[in-house]
């Protein structure tokens, strides 16, 4: 059972309205294109795509600092246009014939409402600042020179750091509960997580990732296989020939598999966060699993196809 997820959905629920009230108030057309854009990442929408550390890190943290209802509310909605505002960026970086250029005044309005929200919870001289600044540097090295660099084998949180205003919320709430000097352990901890779930979103990329020639953990460690340096050219037959025949999820998902081994072992005890990145080595797993099984199918499949044909 999800119970990293359960525990929250009334909470998410809020939140999202909140969310949805604040883009409804601004001017038009933009009001519509942000509830629009909104609604894709929205947890409680059928098809969505689920962002679910961005929303629920507020909430995770409650483990090892717990905060009022309402001020986690305020992280998660804070995290929500936070994640917004960057999907947008992401949007436009992607982009080679400008078609995203109307969404940029929308990531404006995104910014000034968890730019409100954090002023409200943290006055001026607060250090949060400082990591704020921290993180919007780390995100912008990340995505302006992943393409440059082998992150996956050379500093894998670097990986992550595509993600890293996401740990505004769980600095915030260390923070507010006096817990300052847990922020570098907790960091790691979720710095990890995002890298094992850049992991499986990079499986299911792979494809479109080597058409655009973008960095990716998967085909980054098929290179490495392979013997080849980050900029050699691979073919889409070598690829499928590691996926599909030779295993190669088998050792992607244990370098997963040990992240949650680094994780487990950490002093602080974030037991939803666990069960979060539990989820992911499992479902790494499970998408191994089923290859080996698809595999066995289409062999039996054609023998007996052979004998039939024979007999």
């Amino acid at each position: 059972m999800k119970t990293w997820l359960t525990k929250h959905e009334l909470s998410l629920g809020r939140v999202f309205e909140a969310v949805r009230e604040r883009v409804r108030q601004y001017p038009a057309p933009l009001d519509q294109l942000g509830l629009s854009y909104a609604a894709k990442f929205d947890v409680g929408q059928e098809g969505s795509s689920k962002n679910y550390i961005c929303y629920l890190l507020p909430y995770w943290m409650e483990d090892v600092g717990e905060l009022p209802p309402e001020t986690q509310d305020k992280l998660a909605i804070a995290n929500i246009f936070i994640m917004l505002y960057y999907f947008i960026q992401d949007d436009i970086m992607d982009s080679s014939k400008g078609e995203h250029r109307e969404k940029l005044p929308l990531a404006n309005l995104f910014q000034l409402d968890y730019m409100a929200i954090y002023r409200e919870l943290f006055p001026a001289s607060s250090p949060f600042w400082n990591y704020f600044d921290t993180y919007v540097q780390e995100w912008a090295d990340s995505v302006t020179n992943e393409g440059s660099r082998d992150d996956f084998h050379g500093d894998k949180l670097r990986i992550a750091r595509k993600a890293s205003p996401v740990k505004n919320a769980s600095a915030g709430t260390l923070l507010l509960t006096g817990q300052a000097h847990l922020i570098p352990e907790v960091t790691a901890a979720v710095e990890l997580a995002l890298v094992t779930l850049q992991m499986l979103d990079d499986y299911a990329d792979w494809e479109e990732d080597l058409e655009e020639g973008s960095y990716n953990c998967l085909l980054a460690s098929i290179r490495r296989k392979l013997g080849l340096m980050p900029t050699d050219e691979l073919a889409v037959d070598a690829i499928k020939q590691q996926i599909f025949v030779l295993d190669h999820l088998d050792a992607y998902h244990e370098v997963a598999a040990g992240h949650h081994e680094e994780l487990i072992h950490k002093p602080a005890r974030m037991e939803q966060l666990y069960k979060f990145h539990h989820s992911l080595v499992h479902n790494l797993e499970n998408i191994a699993q089923e290859i080996k099984e698809q595999r066995k199918l289409l062999l039996s499949g054609g023998f007996f196809h052979f004998v039939s044909k024979t007999v």
